[in-house]
């Protein structure tokens, strides 16, 4: 995807997406003709906008296999994410353990640590592999009768990495545990059947499937709904679990990029699979030598791959190649300047986890993309190195 016509490429789709041409067509008439307020449902414009709302919401559960009254509208993610653990803490006193991926997206890690402090609760980091899975036997040594939450994402934001989230699932009930999974980078991607999985609460956010920013949603196991505490009260909106006046384009945007998303599911997957393939090949073949896929062993998102490229700094990289869209980790961490905490908590090396960069591939991406892509990134490369002297340290 050649970025506004001009000679830059995008290839960071996990941070954010275009929104899809039909989507923004779906959500027009609901910044003019369609304005009205839908809480006001005692006349006609107002039932307008509220049926808007109901019609996301369908569309919303069916891409996710939950039920409507499951689907709960947040204005992203990381709200979603908030008020799923945060909101549900309270109710399961007196248990006092909460146990987390340490890979998780820094919105999950955060809430997990305020929602432990207000509730009493201690944190505890669930072991994972040096690929990046949980390590389900030393999980499994974890459980106990005084576990209350267990949070462990389906796919991990930076590098790709899926963990069996249904096993895991299976095994936190088995001592009675609520299980939380962030599914952002998940739904449009693989397949992420809330109710497949058996899912307690999850979440995820529209402007990843190429809807429009300021919409996301929680999905909550409709047997938890009334323990659920809002964090936001005043109005009574979304059955009383998250007041304040809906963004009705964003989630009218939202149910329709559900919709692609769902019918587009294998399609998609098949293109970036073949693309990543195809760049790993011209990576390898390109003589840019010592780099290390991160999580190589595990199970990936099909466009996702996090590159090592050892001797050489990965913002030095970025900055000697602008011409090439991509991150060293989430967006939400970019101006954070540490490595990291993802690669970190996998191998524990702070200089590698430096030198890495996520590719993250999506609808637009073309095979001219990826060879443009491979050229800048070896000649960037080659330069930071030669630049560090990392061949005369090696040589």
């Amino acid at each position: 995807m050649f970025y506004n016509e001009c000679d830059m490429v995008y290839l960071d789709f996990n941070a954010s997406t275009p929104v899809d041409g039909q989507v923004l067509k779906s959500m027009l008439p609901y910044f003019s003709g369609n304005f009205a307020n839908p809480s006001s449902v005692q006349h006609g414009p107002g039932n307008i906008a509220a049926s808007g709302i109901e019609l996301a919401r369908s569309q919303c559960s069916k891409a996710v296999g939950a039920r409507s009254v499951e689907v709960i509208f947040t204005s992203g993610a990381t709200e979603a994410i908030n008020l799923g653990i945060r909101g549900i803490l309270s109710s399961l006193q007196p248990r006092k353990r909460i146990l987390v991926n340490p890979t998780e997206h820094k919105a999950v890690l955060e809430a997990v640590d305020l929602g432990a402090t207000s509730s009493g609760m201690i944190v505890e980091e669930i072991p994972i592999h040096r690929d990046g899975r949980i390590n389900h036997l030393a999980f499994a040594k974890m459980l106990g009768s005084d576990v209350a939450l267990i949070a462990v994402m389906q796919a991990n934001n930076e590098t790709g990495v899926i963990n069996d989230v249904k096993t895991l699932a299976n095994m936190s009930h088995s001592c009675g545990a609520i299980f939380f999974s962030d599914l952002t980078q998940t739904v449009g991607k693989i397949e992420a059947d809330f109710g497949a999985l058996d899912l307690d609460l999850a979440a995820f956010s529209s402007h990843k499937i190429y809807g429009p920013k300021g919409a996301g949603a929680l999905l909550v196991r409709k047997s938890l709904l009334k323990k659920l505490v809002p964090l936001i009260v005043g109005g009574g909106h979304e059955n009383g679990y998250r007041s304040g006046t809906a963004n009705v384009p964003a989630i009218v945007g939202f149910g329709e990029a559900c919709k692609i998303a769902q019918r587009q599911l294998v399609d998609d997957a098949k293109k970036m699979s073949e693309l990543i393939g195809q760049f790993l090949e011209l990576v390898n073949s390109s003589k840019i030598g010592d780099v290390e896929i991160n999580g190589m062993d595990a199970p990936r998102l099909p466009n996702t791959v996090n590159i090592r490229f050892v001797g050489a700094d990965a913002n030095a990289i970025m900055s000697a190649m602008p011409e090439v869209c991509v991150s060293s980790g989430s967006a939400c961490q970019s101006a954070v300047p540490s490595p990291s905490h993802v690669l970190t908590a996998m191998s524990s090396d702070r200089v590698a986890a430096s030198e890495s960069i996520r590719f993250s591939f999506g609808r637009q991406t073309t095979e001219s993309d990826v060879s443009f892509a491979v050229q800048k990134i070896f000649e960037s490369v080659s330069y930071v190195r030669q630049v560090s002297g990392f061949f005369a340290e090696i040589a």
